[in-house]
């Protein structure tokens, strides 16, 4: 009899895994939005100090999958192509890179071997600066991540706070991933314009050039009206203008504002969005400009200028202090031709 028991409490142990429910669907890096049936936005926490830092998504095209910037740090990668396999129930086939930058491309390696997609810009790009990268993370990440814990425990308001986990979760993430790193490029490259065609939807690739940076990916679902901008869009956030061209930036947020059958938007950073919100973006470029422009009329000294208090209806934005005063001195320069 104890045998028998033995013996079926040894078939329960080996079956039983197979009944237990799916390892859920959260994550303390990004949420989820499911923006139409098969699509979803994975929207970061870096409110609370998650490692995902960029925004991204999937979309299930019938018979393949396609990722939409796949975050900077390995561990936040490695819940998004989890995530990404259980609402499919498949690896993903394709992998968009939006442009260059080390949140938006770190994660290649994880979802290997997807195919990578970029422009053939995006991809020199990444395999000059990567290296830079990485080789001045690993020599200064360490005791930057050291300074804003101690900023941390000394931060009294809860504004304060948000912004200081935001750079937390920034260097953490690197530090935790950076000996993992293993710079992976895309290989599959387009200029212009790309069309992925799958049995259940189709998307189009659309590349900006002179925007964000001088090459960045969009990834359009007609049928839908969704765009996934990658960083041509920043939502309630300060842009990062120093790699492109702000008046080129204006006018593709016009161009993508203008389409009346485009009406969800994911930007790069921040909540989903709508039109109103591209020309928002639109407006603080050239808020800022005439910021700096009606200084230098008034003979202030470039540091004087970057120094300005942010206007107020840009005041609560994340990024804060730090990239307005940076996109101050780029407009500063630009302006002196500098």
């Amino acid at each position: 009899m104890r045998s028998l028991v033995w013996f079926g409490c040894l078939a329960m142990w080996i079956v039983f895994p197979a009944f237990l429910p799916p390892k859920p669907l959260v994550s303390r890096h990004f949420r989820l939005e499911r923006l139409a049936d098969g699509v979803w936005a994975a929207i970061n926490n870096t409110e609370q100090g998650g490692h995902a830092i960029c925004n991204a998504g999937i979309i299930d095209l019938g018979d393949r999958t396609v990722v939409f910037d796949p975050f900077m740090n390995l561990d936040a990668a490695a819940e998004l192509r989890r995530v990404a396999e259980h609402l499919t129930g498949r690896r993903a086939t394709w992998v968009v890179n939006s442009h260059h930058h080390n949140d938006h491309i770190r994660g290649n390696q994880v979802f290997l071997p997807a195919a990578i997609v970029s422009t053939a810009w995006n991809r020199r790009e990444i395999s000059v600066t990567e290296p830079r990268q990485l080789q001045w993370e690993r020599a200064h990440a360490p005791g930057i991540l050291a300074m804003y814990r101690k900023q941390l425990a000394s931060a009294r308001t809860a504004k304060e706070k948000e912004d200081i986990f935001l750079w937390l979760g920034y260097f953490e993430g690197m530090v935790q991933s950076g000996p993992r790193i293993r710079t992976t490029l895309p290989d599959v490259l387009f200029s212009d314009s790309l069309w992925i065609y799958g049995s259940r939807r189709s998307l189009k690739l659309l590349e900006f050039r002179n925007g964000h940076t001088a090459s960045d990916v969009v990834v359009i679902l007609p049928s839908e009206g969704i765009v996934f901008t990658g960083d041509l869009f920043f939502h309630y956030a300060h842009p990062h203008l120093v790699d492109g061209d702000p008046d080129s930036l204006v006018r593709h947020l016009g161009m993508l504002a203008g389409e009346a059958s485009w009406k969800t938007f994911v930007p790069g950073h921040g909540p989903l969005g709508g039109r109103e919100n591209l020309r928002q973006l639109a407006g603080y470029v050239t808020d800022l400009q005439e910021l700096v422009r009606t200084g230098k009329a008034r003979g202030m000294t470039d540091s004087a200028i970057v120094a300005q208090p942010i206007p107020d209806v840009y005041a609560g934005w994340t990024f804060g202090r730090r990239f307005f005063e940076e996109n101050m001195a780029f407009l500063c320069g630009r302006m002196s031709g500098q």
